[in-house]
């Protein structure tokens, strides 16, 4: 079933607020994620300490049913929280998005794959990767057609949270039903893919995102979906009709977790620049302290409201998502494109505002080992993820817009 709802002002959200309990969580974990964060930069890899409080305190499988084991949450809560998360640590926030999302994937699909994660192990958690090699899309993990499902090889590279995952969905190719290859996603265990350590970057550093090897795995069928189902919500689950966390919108569910820890990065840079700025002096200037400096003040005023601004379109994705899956619908092309562009648009407002402060903050933001200077590369990083690419975003929205006669050059 797909239903247009009616555009809601920005910002009022139709589906209820997050849940404070839960997001309470993730802003208690906050000063330990600062602490960190040097040391995830090291290691390329959040701390055993960071992903230890962040796993105890429930964060990592934020949208996956109780019946499941899960907490069950909203979309909305669990953007809360990755904000607070990427607040405290831009490499935590990141993986726990990419943790969540992947996790979530895996309630679309049927029982019998559900019972195969999640029945002996109701914590169990998902990382994933649709595109092996991230080159072209006839590249997809091959394999070949057996009985009961595929025989899978390909090296997925940028895994983020493989460290605290026990399965992966990864990109594939499967036989259509017009006989011809179409791109799947398969669920693969942990058992089934080794870790090649390829992550040398400059920012996301601790998101310990390497690559996945995966040689001759056999993938059963029913942990097999087609991304076109999958585009629609025409998901395997049998919960679909039942439960609103089965049926979610896929795409726009994976594609706002990207913004969330953008948000919490440039809030961070925002906290630290109300605590230092206010009383530095301001360099070749009569003023004393910057506080004084209508420079300084237009350029805080401005980053904050960047924040908000993405705070608030970001808020009413997730809504609507919520309302959506509340209300037994799912939303049509157009609901969709204006997410994937709103996402895009809320990552860019949050560069900016960071851009912002650096600049308020002088030459010494940039300090190697820095917490601006972490910030800065952590959100020009994150932010340059394919699904964040405010590009693609406004020409895929403009096509539905003016209802181009090209199909789309993407799915939404």
């Amino acid at each position: 079933m797909t239903e247009t709802l009616s555009a809601r002002p920005v910002g009022a959200g139709a589906h209820g607020l997050p849940d404070p309990e839960v997001v309470q969580r993730a802003i208690a974990l906050r000063g330990l994620l600062q602490e960190q964060a040097p040391q995830g930069q090291i290691d390329r890899q959040i701390t055993p300490a960071a992903i230890k409080a962040i796993d105890g305190a429930g964060l990592f499988n934020l949208m996956v049913p109780t019946r499941l084991g899960g907490p069950g949450a909203s979309a909305r809560t669990m953007l809360e929280v990755l904000i607070e998360l990427g607040r405290g640590d831009g490499s935590a926030g990141w993986s726990a998005a990419l943790v969540n999302a992947c996790t979530w994937f895996c309630v679309t699909y049927g029982e019998q794959a559900q019972q195969d994660m999640w029945g002996n192990k109701p914590d169990a958690k998902a990382c994933g990767i649709f595109f092996p090699g991230m080159t072209r899309r006839h590249e997809l993990g091959s394999g070949d057609k057996v009985e009961g499902g595929y025989v899978l090889s390909g090296r997925y590279p940028y895994a983020s949270g493989n460290a605290v995952s026990d399965w992966a969905t990864l990109g594939m190719l499967v036989d259509g039903p017009d006989g011809q290859p179409t791109m799947a996603m398969g669920v693969v265990p942990r058992s089934d893919w080794t870790v090649e350590d390829t992550w040398y970057t400059l920012g996301m550093r601790g998101t310990g995102s390497n690559t996945l090897v995966v040689d001759n795995a056999f993938v059963p069928d029913h942990r097999i979906q087609t991304f076109e189902n999958l585009a629609i919500g025409n998901y395997a689950t049998p919960y679909r009709d039942s439960e609103p966390l089965s049926r979610a919108s896929f795409l726009p569910v994976g594609t706002i977790i990207l913004a969330g820890p953008a948000v919490g990065l440039a809030r961070a840079a925002l906290d630290y620049s109300l605590q230092k700025l206010p009383s530095r002096s301001v360099g070749y200037t009569v003023y004393t302290e910057a506080r004084n400096s209508p420079t300084h003040q237009l350029a805080v005023a401005q980053a904050a409201s960047n924040i908000d601004a993405a705070h608030l379109l970001l808020g009413r994705a997730a809504d609507d998502i919520d309302a959506f899956a509340a209300a037994g619908g799912y939303p049509n092309d157009a609901a969709r494109g204006r997410i994937r562009m709103d996402t895009g648009h809320a990552v860019t407002l949050c560069k900016e505002a960071i851009d912002i402060l650096m600049t308020a903050n002088g030459a010494g933001a940039f300090a190697q080992d820095g917490t601006l200077g972490r910030i800065w590369r952590d959100a020009n990083t994150g932010g340059r993820h394919a699904f964040a690419t405010p590009e693609i975003g406004k020409e895929v929205y403009g096509r539905l817009l003016l209802g181009a006669d090209d199909p789309l050059t993407i799915s939404v």
